[in-house]
């Protein structure tokens, strides 16, 4: 074989064999690329699918974040394939970020949920709290919670009552009538001797929420009959159907606490802490 047919044969090979390497570094560097500029996926699993599908959105406060790609079946339920974008996954995808399935929920306090009820659902992101690591696979709540999201300035507390009474999900924790928190769940205590309840009181009213605060429970109609004639307490008509706490804070205010401070909820007020009026500045 003489060198020039030696050479053709090589050519002959070679060329397609640089054009093919130089085609595959093109359509890798453009797919990673395009993963890059798309944002991280996660991985989420719920208990049920609750009528999401692919290419629904992924929401947070209101805004599309993300993108649903695919829904599978496992074991543990439905898993959920999420494309974030860039910027939003840095905030995102991290531990304690809570994800649900927004849908229609009717309790006794409040209907959640009412702009899903016609349209497509979506997936719902409350962020983690403060600088969390970056985590890709999630367990979404089973139902959306009581409040959207917890800001870094809410206060969080544990009530405990000797039976459940008026503390139900979702019903409010009030100052002077005017509501300041939400009970976020209601549970036996480990012992199983009393109820504990997990209340957020929002930001702007936590200097409220002093050591030597009261809580009592509120949303009844008392009737007692005596020798001085019939005296009755008939709260307003949200508590009286849905129930609730109330607080109460001296005129002399202890020191503020901070979130898991427990206190004990009384089934109703002393006469005393129905007067008591102390100066508070609110924040904000």
């Amino acid at each position: 074989m003489d060198k020039t047919s030696s050479g053709d044969l090589v050519s002959s090979w070679l060329i397609p064999l640089i054009f093919t390497l130089l085609l595959a570094f093109i359509i890798a560097w453009v797919f990673t690329d395009f993963r890059s500029a798309s944002g991280p996926e996660i991985q989420i699993t719920f208990d049920s699918g609750h009528g999401l599908q692919p290419d629904d959105d992924v929401k947070c406060r209101g805004i599309t974040i993300g993108t649903v790609r695919s829904l599978e079946l496992d074991g543990d339920g439905v898993v959920a394939l999420v494309q974030l974008d860039p910027e939003a996954s840095r905030r995102i995808a991290r531990a304690q970020t809570r994800w649900w399935i927004a849908r229609p929920k009717v309790g006794l306090s409040r209907v959640q949920g009412i702009d899903s009820l016609l349209g497509p659902r979506w997936i719902q992101v409350d962020p983690a709290p403060g600088e969390t690591d970056p985590c890709f696979e999630f367990r979404g709540l089973d139902e959306p919670p009581i409040v959207a999201s917890i800001g870094s300035g809410d206060l969080l507390l544990s009530l405990r009552a000797s039976d459940r009474g008026t503390l139900h999900q979702g019903s409010s924790v009030l100052y002077r009538g005017v509501s300041i928190g939400t009970v976020l769940d209601t549970k036996l205590a480990d012992d199983s001797t009393s109820v504990v309840a997990e209340v957020l009181i929002q930001a702007p009213f936590v200097p409220l929420v002093r050591v030597n605060s009261r809580f009592y429970q509120t949303g009844a109609f008392d009737l007692d009959i005596g020798f001085d004639g019939i005296n009755a307490r008939l709260d307003s008509l949200e508590t009286l159907i849905v129930g609730g706490v109330s607080l109460v804070t001296p005129d002399a205010p202890g020191e503020t606490v901070e979130s898991g401070h427990g206190f004990q909820v009384y089934q109703e007020p002393e006469s005393a802490w129905l007067r008591w009026r102390p100066k508070i500045l609110l924040d904000g």
